[in-house]
């Protein structure tokens, strides 16, 4: 069976589509929904003129998926890839579920370790460094390093997924995401450090005494390895952040 060839036009569809991924986030099937939108235009051509097995494929793809949303890339590359040979008649289609449901858990573990662990807090806490020279600098500093890596993760995922499964493992141990998870925390450990230590400087310059700077720095210093242990605790940055800014409206009001 001849199965139409993927078109540049429907494969940059995908790319873009793949931000949708939890567009349509749903308690039953998560990200089931965002999946099948983000694959529709691949299915739309494998399966042209086929209304029947197009059906069969896009209910396949409404089955339960759940996974860190930049790692979703891999997945959707690979499910394409699947997709073009289940519609050849050269591959089972249960292999796409069973392809799904293998990565999602352990991809999903990986991406959340290293884009919310790791890679967000380092760029954030870059920002907040970077921000006491001028608040535009730190907000770009902080959209340009978190994005840079996001942005090329799901690039290159995509792709190698798209080359098929074997690439797709060939390419997480290029990636070697866990070296760089423990990467980022330590840069980000240190960038706190650092931000703690700027801090206190310019209170000290601005003519506070010395032991009122070296207060700002103890506390600043208790401040970090509280947010690290709130973290390794797995409270969730959102109630840390929404503390910080009732902390912040208190005193402002005071």
């Amino acid at each position: 069976m001849t199965t139409p060839a993927l078109s540049k036009r429907s494969r940059n569809a995908v790319w873009i589509r793949q931000f949708l991924l939890q567009g349509c986030w749903n308690y039953e099937g998560m990200q089931n929904v965002g999946f099948a939108y983000a694959i529709l235009p691949a299915l739309r051509d494998f399966y042209a003129n086929r209304p029947e097995e197009a059906m069969k494929a896009v209910k396949r793809h409404l089955e339960f998926f759940n996974t860190q949303p930049a790692m979703g890339a891999l997945i959707l590359g690979a499910a394409v890839r699947l997709e073009e040979r289940v519609a050849a008649g050269e591959a089972d289609p249960r292999a796409i579920g069973t392809f799904k449901v293998g990565l999602m858990g352990s991809l999903g573990a990986i991406g959340d370790s290293f884009f919310w662990g790791a890679l967000r807090p380092m760029a954030s806490v870059a920002g907040a460094l970077l921000a006491l020279l001028h608040p535009l600098l730190g907000i770009a500093a902080m959209l340009l390093l978190y994005n840079g890596v996001h942005l090329s993760v799901r690039r290159r995922g995509f792709a190698a997924g798209m080359e098929g499964q074997e690439a797709v493992v060939g390419w997480l141990k290029r990636a070697a995401l866990n070296v760089r998870t423990d990467d980022r925390k330590l840069m980000a450990a240190i960038l706190a450090g650092a931000y703690a230590g700027v801090f206190t400087g310019r209170l000290f310059v601005q003519g506070q005494s010395a032991a009122y700077a070296l207060a700002s720095l103890l506390l600043a210093a208790a401040a970090v390895h509280l947010f690290v242990v709130l973290f390794r605790k797995a409270v969730s940055p959102s109630e840390i952040l929404s503390f910080l800014l009732f902390v912040g409206v208190l005193i402002l009001w005071g």
